[in-house]
């Protein structure tokens, strides 16, 4: 059988010394770790396995009782080499036991998920599984192999181990815990490119699109940028303000690159440009470390699609990666293949749908669910983004947009990432969250997060915001208090009616602004907005509300909070019920936004609902009512704009002291983020959500028909089952891209809705199987553009 050697498969079609050093140099490609290496040429060993070997040749079992798989073979194979090399299998290790536990895990687990190193990593059935094939085939042929075919030279070995030798890889979490975010952090990166480098060379992608286009991408921005800013107008004060912070910000990015720094932040008003800002911040990284490419990360679809548009305008070549986001060579690839189905056209859809999956682009424009989901991910399919986050740029905007909890967990984790893969950070927003990582000597070692952070710097600042804040141009509203304890809808209908202008009225819950749009629907350009509404027509309200307000015509436009962040709309009167500070302040960035007159209004008040309860405390529960409090406390009188840049100040600085970092809420509970990281749990911390489920009732998706005759649903369920009927890899996976591109497709019609109670759940026509948790609205009378979706109970968000 050693004779045969060569002629071992990795699949149907390649042989498997071809694929184990293709996945090598695709992994050293990425990394220059070491685990990465090792476990690119282990990966695949056991396919040795001449029950998997058959079944290739097949394409079924062997017989019902053969062991063909082999990624428990590879480990065990290892560990075999380990025990007869020792030497050189201390040397691969570096002295570093942690490194072992990576390893089994990268090779074990490579088309899996990440596990919970602390709860074993190897699973006991398939260890048995294991053993009982080994009795019967003690002499395949691997050290031979190694030797022969890959080059890689060892000692000899064979497969004479007792299968206890997996017990040598217990772990141990007062090891791991002496550097735990840089094992955990290596180990998943190591496992990302593995993954990356397998699924690539499996699928005989050679080519990288981001090496290909980064050229272009840096020196086109730079073109752009330079040209838009040459034709910018600084006749208003404003736009002189907004080159002046330009200027001064890549001033200071300047200054700190030369210093060795990797992370900052840009903390400005709102309305100061901090798009283009940014950019030219990027390109001046750019010009100055080389082929860096660019993630620009924003907490919301409605504002990705603005900074999208002024992106599309200095640069043709962008990625939009989001639920809603069009790809266009993806759409033109597909196409083509439905035009021409050959095997050309398959292997360029399947190329665009990998250079998306991967974020192999230069310039990605994505949501802080995609960014931090990822970051902190266990899952194979998540990670295969997490090689292209190496030798980037993140331009994080609207940071304060993250669950406060999160602020110092994630920059932290940003500024270990940057340093170990080559990259930076820029964080943003007009409210900056304080960073100061403070000791939290009553928690125990591996909860406290100056424990796990031990390298952290905070970012450094590139502007000097205070300057800005308190010129004239910026100081656009005041914020009266409405002193009313008994604030009722009907007492906050008649404050708005007294009112001359157009109004922005910004509410906690969706009933809130359901029954304040029912008492003001005798007025004639009463707009409502929330999330009932599917986003075509979110986004036709907003637009209609502004070609009102360029008319001069009053219009009054009621909101949840999803009109916060990000949308550019300006009214000189802006309504917010209570809220956190952050909050009242992207509200207030509504108000007078073009400083079009000296001051606008903010009013701020507490509605009170008719069972007495405050609408805020329904939203902002646990320790989000300290923030209310704080809120109370602080402005309790009238203030100008002006006057929140130090009391923002105190409130992050507040944050920072009172909240335990990395804290947060899942299905199960909450979950200690530090703690995952230092007992390294990865699978724990991989179910990490950014918006958690379990908060403010059940969430469904509902699809909104066009009409009866709208027969998008069914369509996409004959895609569905195309791909199951279809035993053809490649031909599977395109019919699971047509799927995406459907559901992307539909996503304008489909709402979020939560309810507390399912029978409150509005009817859907599919009751019998919800395909891709998607129903689909049975009775169209239940939703109309004027008021959105009809639901039975209380809505909140």
């Amino acid at each position: 059988m050693v004779s045969d050697i060569s002629k071992y498969k990795s699949h149907p079609d390649k042989r498997l010394p071809v694929h184990i050093e293709g996945v090598l140099k695709k992994v050293k490609k990425r990394t220059s770790l070491k685990i990465a290496e090792v476990a690119a040429i282990f990966h695949d060993l056991g396919k040795i396995n001449p029950n998997f070997q058959r079944k290739l040749e097949t394409g079924s079992d062997y017989d019902n009782q053969g062991y063909d798989e082999h990624s428990y073979l590879s480990v065990y194979s290892f560990l075999c080499y380990g025990k007869s090399n020792p030497i050189q299998f201390k040397e691969l290790l570096n002295g570093d036991f942690s490194k072992l536990w990576s390893l089994v895990a990268l090779i074990s687990h490579h088309h899996g998920n990440l596990p919970d190193f602390n709860k074993g990593i190897l699973k006991e059935t398939p260890k048995r599984s294991l053993e009982k094939f080994l009795k019967t085939n003690p002499y395949l042929p691997f050290s031979h192999f190694l030797n022969d075919e890959i080059k890689f030279k060892n000692n000899g070995f064979s497969l004479d181990e007792s299968i206890s030798i997996f017990e040598t890889i217990n772990f141990n979490k007062g090891e791991w815990s002496k550097n735990a975010l840089t094992n955990f952090i290596q180990t998943q990166f190591a496992f990302a490119c593995l993954v990356e480098a397998d699924k690539r060379d499996a699928a005989d992608m050679s080519g990288y699109y981001f090496d290909l286009n980064i050229e272009n991408s840096v020196n086109g921005l730079l073109d752009s940028l330079t040209e838009t800013f040459r034709k910018f107008k600084s006749e208003t004060s404003l736009n002189k303000l907004r080159t002046d912070i330009r200027l001064e910000a890549v001033t200071g990015i300047t200054e700190a690159l030369r210093n060795g720094k990797r992370v900052f932040e840009l903390t400005a008003p709102t309305g100061a440009g901090k798009t283009y800002t940014l950019l030219a911040l990027a390109n001046e990284i750019q010009q100055q470390k080389e082929n860096l490419g660019i993630i620009y990360a924003l907490p919301f679809l409605s504002i990705t699609e603005q900074v999208q548009g002024i992106a599309n305008k200095l640069l043709k070549n962008i990625l939009p990666v989001s639920s809603k986001s069009y790809n266009e060579r993806l759409e033109k690839a597909q196409e083509l293949f439905e035009t021409e189905q050959t095997n050309e056209n398959l292997k360029e859809l399947l190329k665009e749908d990998f250079i998306q999956q991967t974020f192999d682009h230069p310039f990605i424009i994505t949501t802080f669910v995609q960014l931090f989901e990822t970051l902190v991910s266990n899952r194979n399919s998540t990670l295969l983004k997490l090689p292209n986050f190496a030798n980037r740029i993140f331009l994080i905007d609207e940071i304060q947009a993250l669950p406060p909890k999160l602020y110092i967990f994630f920059t932290a984790w940003l500024d270990e990432f940057c340093r170990l893969n080559n990259s930076y950070a820029i964080l943003s927003t007009a409210t900056m969250p304080d960073f100061e990582l403070i000791n939290k000597g009553e928690l125990l070692n591996y909860a406290n997060p100056i424990k796990l952070f031990q390298n952290y710097q905070k970012p450094i600042p590139i502007l000097k915001p205070d300057k800005f804040f308190s010129q004239d141009v910026f100081n656009r509203y005041q914020i009266t208090i409405i002193k009313d304890d008994n604030f009722v809808i009907s007492a906050l209908t008649n404050h708005i009616l007294e009112q001359d202008q157009s109004c922005l009225v910004i509410l906690n819950t969706i009933d809130d602004t359901k029954q304040l749009n029912e008492n003001l629907k005798e007025f004639e350009n009463c707009i409502l907005l929330n999330t009932h509404f599917i986003p075509d027509d979110r986004s036709k309200k907003i637009e209609t509300a502004k070609q009102l307000l360029d008319k001069n015509e009053k219009v009054i436009l009621i909101s949840t909070q999803l009109i916060e962040a990000g949308v550019d709309i300006d009214f000189p009167i802006v309504y917010r019920d209570l809220c956190p500070l952050p909050s009242l302040i992207q509200s207030a960035g509504r108000c007078n936004r073009n400083k079009t007159k000296p001051f606008g209004q903010v009013w701020f008040f507490e509605l009170v609902k008719e069972s007495g309860k405050r609408s805020a405390e329904l939203i902002y529960r646990d320790e989000a009512k300290q923030f209310l409090n704080f809120v109370k406390q602080e402005i309790s009188t009238t203030i100008q704009e002006k006057d929140l840049y130090n009391i923002q100040k105190k409130f992050f600085s507040f944050i920072s002291t009172n909240l335990t970092i990395g804290e947060n809420e899942t299905k199960e509970g909450k979950m200690n983020m530090i703690e995952c990281v230092n007992n390294a749990e990865f699978e724990t911390l991989g179910k990490f959500q950014l918006i958690p489920e379990n908060n403010f009732g059940k969430q469904y998706q509902y699809y909104v028909r066009q009409d009866y005759g709208d027969n998008s649903y069914d369509e996409l369920l004959g895609l569905m089952f195309d791909a199951i009927d279809n035993d053809n890899f490649e031909k599977r996976k395109k019919s699971k891209i047509a799927i995406n591109l459907k559901i992307k497709e539909m996503s304008n019609r489909i709402l979020q809705v939560r309810v507390y109670n399912d029978k409150d759940a509005p009817n859907f026509e599919n009751i019998n199987k919800e395909y891709f948790n998607i129903r689909v609205l049975s009775d169209l009378d239940d939703y109309n553009f004027e008021t959105g979706l009809e639901i039975k109970g209380f809505s909140m968000l």
